[in-house]
């Protein structure tokens, strides 16, 4: 072989090797990505991804992550119950489970009533469910107003009925038509500082950890781009594989 064309063989090389750097570099923060998250991936349960929830501001705004603008909101005595979106609060405790169709709420002695359209809540001053009552348990259908009556008893209007509870909300009886004395739950304005604190705790309870990191792995993160930047990526790695292979081979002969 001619030493001129060794020196060609050896320049072809030299590029070669180049361009495979380049493509090494290139690849390297999505490898170091994809690396990551798929760790992360694989142990989701123990750190328990699926349950917790991103509570940072900008990724939530980056995923367009906004609260309900409207709430319904009813003063209960001293406290606040607000539903937004399926989230009920009492002041800025969370009651456990999904809600709708807030109809009222109450204070009655030591605890708050709150009427949903078919179910009648018993809370806590702590904001702790007692109990949830539906129509299986003989509330009355389609509730449209909850108050509290000359006795200080809770009286509910179903329909165009009225009806009274007994002691422990079991039994419901039909009340007369004339009674008066009523003082009926009324919408309420949210004091500003808790419907900020509210809308902050709703975004926070939207987005899943476990999401965000698959959105990393796939590229989805970054927009309608992203996965398009990965599968370029995995393009880079097919070729640093194949380039680095021809790179060692020719250096082996």
């Amino acid at each position: 072989m001619s030493r001129h064309h060794r020196r060609k063989q050896r320049f072809k090389l030299s590029s070669f090797y180049v361009w495979h750097r380049y493509m090494g570099v290139s690849a390297a923060i999505f490898v170091l990505i994809v690396a990551i998250t798929g760790l992360l991936l694989n142990h989701t349960e123990d750190f328990q991804f699926d349950s917790e929830h991103i509570s940072s501001d900008w990724v939530l705004d980056w995923y367009g992550i906004r609260a309900p603008d409207t709430m319904q909101t009813f003063l209960a005595g001293d406290r606040y119950v607000t539903l937004m979106g399926e989230h009920l609060y009492l002041n800025r405790r969370e009651i456990e489970g999904n809600f709708s169709q807030l109809v009222g709420a109450v204070a009655f002695k030591e605890a708050f009533i709150v009427a949903m359209t078919h179910s009648i809540l018993l809370l806590t001053p702590r904001g702790e469910l007692i109990e949830q009552l539906q129509d299986k348990d003989g509330v009355p259908a389609n509730i449209k107003q909850i108050g509290i009556d000359a006795n200080s008893a809770v009286i509910v209007k179903a329909g165009h009925d009225y009806y009274q509870p007994d002691a422990d909300f079991i039994d419901w009886k039909k009340a007369d038509k004339e009674i008066s004395g009523i003082s009926w739950a009324t919408p309420s304005l949210l004091e500003p500082r808790l419907k900020t604190a509210l809308q902050n705790h709703y975004r926070g309870e939207v987005l899943p950890v476990e999401r965000v990191i698959l959105d990393l792995h796939s590229g989805r993160f970054f927009g309608w781009l992203g996965p398009w930047l990965f599968d370029a990526a995995a393009i880079l790695l097919i070729l640093l594989a194949l380039s680095g292979g021809w790179i060692w081979l020719k250096r082996r002969r």
